[in-house]
C-alpha cells in the first residue's frame, strides 16, 4: 500500500516473452525510458538423477510457498530427506519436523563445517531432533511399483582437495551405495531464475544468472537495469533491497535528473570516541523440545539490558553506511 500510495501503476498476470499473450521484452524497451528487471529467483533445481520424478519428491520452492499460503503438506508419521545445505534446506528441515514427520534427515555432500546455511539454523534444526547424514551425495531414488518414493540411494563422499572458492571438496569414497528409507524427499538445492525470455531479447546471462554491471546497468543495453537475485542468485532481502536503491538513484540520473533524497530532521555530527567493540547480543529462543510442534515465532525478544546495549553498538549508518550501496555513489545519495 505504501508504494501504490505513490501513484505506481502495477499489471497483475502479465508474463514477458514471445509465446502467445506474452508481452516481447522488446515492446517493454520501445515504450519505455528506462526498464528495471527484478524477477528474482522462483523456479526449481533440479538434483538430474533418475527417479526425481517419483510422487513424494517436491522442490523447497514449492513446500515452503504452499505452506506460506497455509496449505500445509501431510508428513505425519512419515521419513522425510531433505537435500541440500543452506539456509532454505534447513527452513525445510524445520518445517517437516513442525509438520510431524516422524524422523527427517538432511543429506549433504560435504561436511557440516562446509554446509552454507547459518550455524545457529543448523544447531537449531539438529536440536529439534533432525539428523545430519554428512558426506552423502545423491545417486538415485527407488521408487515402489506405484511409483512412490521409497528410498534415497546416496553415494558416500570423502573430503579432498580445497576449490577454487577456499571449500573442500567431497570426492567418491570407494563403498557400496547407501540405501537411506523415506517417504518424502525434499530438493532443497538452490533456485533457478527464468531467463528465457530475457536471453531471446539479447540479455547478456552469465552462470545462470544477469549479467549486470555495479551500477544495476546493463552493458549493451541501455536504459536497461537489472537487481536483486536475478543478479546475484538467491540472497538475503538486504541485498536485494540495496540494488534496488542503487538502480534507482542510477536510473534517475540515467534519466537526465539529479534528486537528492532529502531530510528534514537536523542530525548532529555522531561522534565515536567512546564507542568501544562490542559483541551482538544472541537472541532467547524458545525451548527446542516445545517450539518443534509449532510455526510460532522461537525468539523470545530482548530483555531492556541487551536492547539498549545492541543499540549503543549502532556506528550510525546513514553516515557510514553509503559505501555498502555501490553503484559510483559513495559518499551522497
Amino acid at each position: 500500500d505504501a508504494i501504490l500510495s505513490t501513484g505506481v501503476e502495477v499489471h497483475l498476470n502479465t508474463r514477458i516473452g514471445n509465446e502467445e499473450g506474452d508481452i516481447p521484452f522488446e515492446k517493454l524497451r520501445e515504450e519505455f525510458d528506462a526498464v528495471y528487471i527484478a524477477i528474482g529467483a522462483h523456479t526449481d533445481k533440479k538434483i538430474g538423477i533418475e527417479g526425481e520424478n517419483s510422487h513424494g519428491v517436491i522442490s523447497a520452492v514449492e513446500m515452503l510457498r504452499n505452506i506460506g499460503e497455509e496449505k500445509m503438506p501431510d508428513f505425519k508419521d512419515k521419513t522425510v530427506v531433505v537435500i541440500g545445505g543452506g539456509n532454505v534446506a534447513m527452513d525445510c528441515t524445520r518445517s517437516s519436523i513442525r509438520l510431524g514427520a516422524k524422523k527427517v534427515i538432511i543429506a549433504y555432500r560435504r561436511r557440516q563445517d562446509d554446509m552454507t546455511a547459518l550455524p545457529e539454523e543448523i544447531e537449531g534444526a539438529i536440536a529439534e531432533g533432525a539428523e545430519l547424514y554428512g558426506l552423502k551425495a545423491p545417486h538415485h531414488i527407488e521408487a515402489d511399483a506405484e511409483g512412490n518414493v521409497a528410498a534415497l540411494w546416496a553415494e558416500p563422499q570423502i573430503i579432498g582437495p580445497i576449490d577454487a572458492w577456499g571449500r573442500a571438496r567431497p570426492i567418491h569414497a570407494d563403498v557400496e551405495l547407501e540405501r537411506i528409507p523415506c517417504d518424502v524427499i525434499v530438493v532443497a538445492i538452490g533456485q533457478g531464475i527464468e531467463l528465457r525470455p530475457f536471453e531471446e531479447a539479447g540479455i547478456k546471462i552469465k552462470r545462470g544468472t544477469i549479467s549486470a554491471l555495479s551500477s544495476s546497468e546493463l552493458a549493451n543495453n541501455e536504459g536497461v537495469f537489472a537487481g536483486g537475485d536475478c543478479v546475484t542468485g538467491p540472497a538475503t532481502v538486504i541485498r536485494a533491497i540495496a540494488a534496488g536503491k542503487v538502480a534507482a538513484a542510477n536510473i534517475d540520473e540515467y534519466l537526465g535528473y539529479n534528486h537528492t533524497i532529502s531530510c528534514d530532521v537536523v542530525i548532529p555530527d555522531p561522534s565515536i570516541d567512546d564507542k568501544r567493540p562490542c559483541g551482538r547480543i544472541q537472541m532467547h529462543e524458545t525451548e527446542a523440545g516445545e517450539r518443534k510442534h509449532t510455526f510460532e515465532p522461537i525468539e523470545c525478544g530482548m530483555t531492556k539490558q541487551e536492547a539498549c546495549q545492541e543499540a549503543g553498538r549502532c556506528l550510525r549508518c546513514d553516515k557510514f553506511g553509503f559505501s555498502t550501496l555501490k553503484g559510483g555513489r559513495t559518499l551522497k545519495w
